[in-house]
């Protein structure tokens, strides 16, 4: 379909026809989960731009996803999608348009990520300590994610990951209470289950679905949940749905090599996505929820 002044906003409208994606450009829609659709948008000298358009009811789910990307961007670590135009409701950002994965994908995602990780964290407003969390909350998948700026990770990781999700997934019917007692007291254990970190820039969300391709056949990072947190925990998500290939982790630890008893860890970090995912998709995910909170009570 052609592109249209009520495909968009008009903000974002005015911005393609200024940028010659004008009323002759094609339009194609690629993607969408309810809450976003994503088009491809193409105009007479093939030039190509990702539009992606929020259905929404939260008003900050662009601008929060824009803030994320920015903040992954200027590491100058992780390749992401470079961001041209953002509205209330819409976000314009390049294409990534590689065709298939060059020979040493997972080694320079391994090395870029372990570059993210390391990367210096700009000194926070009144505080020039490195901070956990981050300013504002911003989204993890569908679920909200609820974010504060902490010099303590243990408690930052405790209250604003794991019994935040508890107590939403009480309230949603999914845990009852003594599933909440027992991860309350996993949490007043959580300095002798995980050891102190460094603060780290986080992809936040890091699974297949959230890496593309691009031009060079490397890796991008799309969709971030970023924070400020332990850097075991990104690199436990990238296990929870079975895992990256060895050359990934290889080369992660060539960079920044991981504490040996790293993996005995993973459950607990991944514990706060099985209850974002209880909250989101429901009981598919109990058992799996229960079974990690039995494993640490």
């Amino acid at each position: 379909m052609n592109l249209t002044a009520s495909t968009f906003d008009h903000e974002t409208y005015k911005w393609l026809n200024d940028n010659q994606f004008n009323h002759g450009s094609d339009l194609f829609k690629i993607g969408g989960n309810g809450r976003d659709e994503i088009y491809l948008i193409q105009n007479a000298d093939n030039d190509k731009l990702i539009v992606k358009l929020t259905t929404g009811s939260a008003d900050d789910i662009i601008s929060v996803e824009a803030h994320g990307l920015t903040l992954l961007a200027e590491t100058n670590t992780v390749d992401t999608a470079k961001i041209h135009h953002v509205s209330d409701h819409c976000i314009v950002m390049d294409y990534l348009y590689g065709h298939g994965q060059s020979a040493d994908y997972w080694q320079s995602l391994g090395s870029q990520l372990a570059k993210l990780h390391r990367a210096p964290q700009p000194p926070q407003a009144g505080n020039e300590d490195p901070m956990y969390g981050l300013d504002r909350d911003n989204y993890c998948g569908k679920g909200r994610q609820l974010n504060q700026l902490c010099v303590d990770g243990h408690a930052f990781f405790c209250d604003y990951r794991l019994l935040n999700q508890a107590r939403l997934a009480y309230d949603n019917g999914f845990l009852e209470s003594p599933w909440i007692i027992y991860l309350e007291s996993i949490c007043e254990r959580l300095t002798e289950l995980i050891p102190t970190q460094p603060a780290s820039l986080l992809h936040g969300d890091l699974w297949s679905g959230n890496l593309l391709v691009n031009e060079k056949g490397l890796p991008a990072l799309i969709d971030p949940a970023v924070y400020y947190g332990w850097r075991e925990a990104d690199i436990a998500m990238t296990l929870l749905f079975g895992g990256f290939p060895h050359d990934f982790y290889n080369s992660y630890n060539e960079i920044w090599p991981l504490e040996s008893d790293w993996r005995n860890r993973v459950p607990l970090y991944n514990l706060y996505h099985l209850l974002n995912h209880l909250n989101i998709f429901g009981v598919s995910y109990l058992e799996q929820v229960q079974s990690t909170i039995s494993r640490y009570a």
